[in-house]
């Protein structure tokens, strides 16, 4: 578990600040909000870019008649789904359409699911289900938007720096007197050879 509260007691002096009181002062050009919304910005940027935040899902409860359900809020893109306990085969709609040209009021038992056939953010089941059931994802999602009051990030402890770089970065590229350019790119950077490790550990994103 990665805590972006250690990341912001780490980098301060870094910063130019004598403590972290410096910077919750008044005036100051750089604010502890802002470092936390570029570590959650880091966050949700490697939700898309690998697998690290994969989890199981099991709230889309379907009804019969009905093929498209709302996906979670937080989510990202699925690794597998299934209905019950049929594993679903992951289709564009484009291959519905060549496997059956009345798809969409084809009704029966679900052995496949798309996510680009309805609306985005959506999952759509085909057949469309005769009988009730839950759908359930192996699945990614966003963490919990990093803030003062809930700093931390199930991430490996290893990648604190991480989130401490994504916060140098953004900072030095505010534009304000203290505003180093070639710093951010440099920060940035690193970011993005963490990046790298984390694609190659947990897989690249769908």
């Amino acid at each position: 578990m990665v805590d972006a509260a250690h990341c912001i007691a780490d980098l301060w002096y870094r910063l130019g600040f004598l403590s972290q009181a410096d910077i919750d002062a008044s005036g100051t050009w750089v604010t502890s909000v802002e470092l936390y919304q570029w570590a959650d910005e880091a966050a949700k940027l490697i939700a898309y870019k690998s697998g690290v935040f994969l989890t199981f899902d099991a709230s889309i409860a379907a009804t019969s008649g009905t093929a498209v359900y709302e996906l979670p809020a937080t989510h990202v893109f699925t690794m597998a789904a299934w209905f019950g306990t049929t594993q679903l085969r992951l289709t564009p709609v484009r291959e519905l359409w060549a496997l059956d040209g009345t798809w969409p009021t084809t009704s029966g038992a679900p052995n496949r699911c798309s996510m680009d056939a309805g609306s985005v953010g959506t999952i759509t089941l085909y057949p469309n289900p005769a009988a009730g059931g839950t759908v359930s994802q192996v699945c990614n999602e966003y963490p919990a938007t990093i803030a003062s009051a809930s700093s931390t990030v199930a991430l490996p402890t290893v990648l604190q720096d991480y989130l401490s770089y994504a916060m140098m970065a953004g900072a030095r590229g505010k534009e304000s007197d203290a505003a180093m350019p070639e710093m951010a790119d440099h920060f940035a950077e690193r970011c993005g050879l963490y990046e790298q490790i984390i694609e190659h550990l947990y897989g690249t994103g769908q």
